[in-house]
Parts: structure tokens; sequence; C-alpha cells
């Protein structure tokens, strides 16, 4: 832990889930709503899509602008919304996924529906009749008399620099992706604001991983980019050797958080394969990025934009025979927490709540913090009460975690005489904790504040 860590301890850590759960029928959502209430999240992530006509053509007569026009269904977003913010949950809602009227011209035929150059100002567009219908004021239709929720963050579309979701990504020998990608949020950010400049837009999660593309004589198209080099180039940034420079580009990118998905292979700990690929130890090579274009004027509004993980998680073993095993499931959850907030993120979203059915071979996740019956994982106590250790020095250890509930703190240590307290730290509900201890050799820690406590952490 750095030294500084002491000093941002007084920064928080939001905690959430991402779940297609929660756009489930009432009866199903509403107990995986409330086990993440229950499991300590602050926030869920609701995929509302781009609810227009997928037709060819821009159906007559609509305004797009307009949240309660009749070409629009929000029905399913809408209830999710509800539930999720009357348990108290606030709610990130994402769109992604372009009608086809809203699509470019000369669409390839291989490219994923929704993903061919998205019109940015009907994307804009959009972006109103959403901030619009989400202020607090828009009638509930399905409740007369009342109103829906206020959502105070967006997030813009879903890993551009993935074919699989904008193309394409490369146009004769450059890439094309990272400029289009910033029209699009550029103006999805003035829609939003047009409405509420209070709103932040949360810029979409970049993949971790790109292809190791190269163009070679038959320019082949890749399926991927890398997501540093698509962050740099979002940005307008160059880099010559270690120095990032602004580009001077006409329409710098307006957003208010970077997001990213910071999936590894392998341990937290364990670096990214590639120096432009950004797993969750890799970070902070980011908030280098955003830091630079906040500088050079690359990134808008000029000010600090904060960093959200809108996607992180592992699969477990059980159920996915590929999966960890789910001691060190729990393990890696919060040291993923850890090791991201160390590196300036405030906001991070687990990958499920409950497993997939086994049954399915694709498109799968077993990474929940739950099983899909409801019975908890450890990882479900890992996720409300976080505790990691780290070596600081022969004789010293750093302890990190996020409190459940407010209180005092209580770091305690396994002796051969049972648990023996060592220190003490008074925390905020769901606040963030930091503290030294002496301690050499192998440890088991834990921490208790109230009637909880959390699981073991080995520190050797």
């Amino acid at each position: 832990m750095p030294a500084s860590a002491g000093a941002q301890a007084a920064r928080g850590l939001a905690v959430g889930y991402v779940d297609s759960v929660f756009n489930a029928d009432a009866a199903v959502r509403g107990p995986w709503l409330q086990r993440a209430l229950n499991s300590g999240a602050d926030v869920v992530r609701v995929n509302v899509g781009w609810v227009a006509p997928d037709t060819p053509e821009r159906p007559p007569g609509f305004d797009a602008r307009d949240p309660g026009a009749p070409q629009y269904d929000f029905t399913t977003a809408d209830a999710a919304i509800v539930d999720a913010t009357n348990r108290g949950l606030r709610v990130l809602v994402i769109t992604s996924g372009a009608p086809r009227w809203a699509e470019g011209a000369d669409r390839l035929a291989s490219a994923s529906p929704g993903s061919w150059q998205p019109d940015p100002r009907a994307f804009g567009e959009y972006a109103t009749a959403l901030a619009r219908r989400y202020s607090g004021t828009f009638p509930d239709p399905a409740r007369p008399g009342q109103v829906l929720p206020r959502v105070d963050a967006f997030q813009a579309w879903n890993e551009p620099n993935l074919e699989k979701y904008l193309t394409p990504l490369y146009k004769n020998g450059r890439t094309f992706a990272p400029a289009h990608y910033r029209r699009m949020m550029s103006a999805f950010y003035r829609g939003v604001k047009s409405v509420r400049p209070s709103v932040r837009v949360v810029s979409a999660g970049m993949a971790p991983h790109g292809d190791p593309f190269s163009f070679g004589k038959a320019r082949r198209k890749g399926q991927r980019i890398r997501p540093a080099r698509f962050v740099r180039e979002m940005l307008c940034l160059r880099q010559i050797k270690k120095r990032l420079l602004g580009t001077g580009c006409s329409d710098p990118a307006r957003f208010d958080v970077l997001a990213h998905h910071a999936y590894s292979i392998g341990a937290p700990r364990r670096p990214a394969p590639n120096l432009e690929d950004v797993s969750i130890a890799d970070t902070g090579k980011l908030t280098r990025l955003l830091r630079a274009g906040e500088r050079t004027g690359g990134a808008l509004p000029r000010k600090r934009h904060r960093v959200w993980v809108t996607e992180v998680s592992y699969d477990s073993s059980p159920p996915d025979r590929n999966g960890v095993p789910l001691a060190r499931h729990a393990r890696y959850l919060q040291e993923t927490f850890f090791l991201l907030w160390r590196q300036g993120v405030d906001t991070i979203f687990w990958y499920g709540i409950q497993d997939d059915p086994v049954s399915q071979t694709q498109g799968t996740a077993q990474s929940g913090t739950f099983f899909i019956r409801g019975a908890p994982k450890p990882a479900a106590r890992a996720f409300r009460f976080p505790l990691v250790a780290e070596r600081a020095g022969r004789g010293a250890l750093n302890v990190w975690g996020r409190a459940p509930v407010a209180g005092l703190v209580r770091i305690q240590r396994r002796t051969p005489r049972g648990w023996r307290p060592v220190a003490t730290k008074r925390a905020r509900r769901h606040g963030v904790f930091s503290l030294r201890i002496r301690a050499r050799g192998r440890v088991d820690l834990r921490a208790r504040v109230g009637s909880e406590t959390s699981l073991t952490w080995r520190a050797t």
C-alpha cells in the first residue's frame, strides 16, 4: 500500500452488481435486488438498450427526444428502475445497440446488429429522452399519480473496442472506432446535460484485451482494439516515447466518468499480457491517460474525471469446473476491490449476483456471489465486508477494508488461544478503512464491526 493510502482512506468506494436478472419479471427480479441490497451493494446497472423501433427507416413523425413517444417501449426498464430505487439502490442505466434506422450507410452484412456506425445525432436525441424520462418528474405509466425515479448516471454504450458492439473498428488501414465513439459519447453527453446538468455521463467500459493486430499486406481487419490505444485515441492523445501529447482534435471527448471492464487473465495482481491491454492490476494505465487528456483538453469538461469499473469478476468452482475454488474466488473479489480502489477507482460493479445455468455452454458466467438458487458463496460475505492485508516490510502489514455498518472496526489476529484484538479503526457504513499493524511471518487476520465478521485473510 503506498504511503498516501491512509489519506486515501477518506475516499470512499461504492460497489454494486451487473446482472441480467435485474431485467427479469418482477417475481424473479425482486428477491435478487433484495439480495444485492443485503450484500451491501450501493448501486446496480440496468440495461435499458436503445428501445426505439428496429425498422430500416426512421418511423414517420417520431420525435426521438420525447420520452413519451408511442414508438418507445420502456416497460421493462421502468419496472426494473422502480424496483431497484424503491429498495434504496442507485441505478446506472446503460444503453447500447442502435436500431437499424440509426445505423450508418453501406452496412456490411457481417456487422453485428446495432453496431454499424451508429448515428451520433440520433444517439444524442435518445440520450435526451432517457434523461427526461428518468428525471424524477416524468409520470409513471404503470402507476397513475406517481412519477418514475430519478437516475443520476447514464452509460453511453458497451465495449466499443470490440467489433461485436461497434463496427467498423478500422477503415483504410487506420483506426476508425475511437474517433467515431468519441462523437457518439459527446452527443450523448450533450443530450443528457440539456435536461439535467448534474447527471453523470459514464463512458462505455472498455473490454480489457485486444488483438495482436497486424495490418500486413492483406490489411486484415481486427476484431478488437487494445483498450489503452482506444482510450488514448478517444482522448485525442499521441504518445512519443513516454510523453503523452494532445493531437489538437476539433471535437474533444465529453463525459464525467471513465469506465473500464477490468477482467484479468489469472490472479488479480497479474499484469495484462500486452502493454496496451488493461486488466485489474493495470487500471492505472487508463488513469494516466485520463489525466493527460484533462491536461491537454482532450477530456472535457475541464475538471477531474472519476474512474469506474463497470464490469469485473471471476468464475467459481463449483459450478464452473474451470473456475477458481470458492475460497480463492472470495479472496480474488476482495483483492480486486482493493487493487482497483488503490488505483483511483471509486465505483465497482461485480459481474453477476447469481450464476448462469450451467447447462448453457456459451455466453454464460458462473461468477455470482450466490449460486443460481440463491445460496450464498463465500464471495457474498467478502462482497459485504472485504478485508485485505499486505506486507509493508518484514515487521508490518497494511490492512484495508470496507465496513458493512458504521462503528468501531476491530482488527483481530488468530493466536493459539483464539482471536485477539490488535488494532481498531472507526468507519462509516460502507466506508473504507486503512491502517498499519505490526506483524511478522504468516498471520491470519479478520475484522469485526458490530455483529459482523469478515472472512479470514491470511498474510504471508
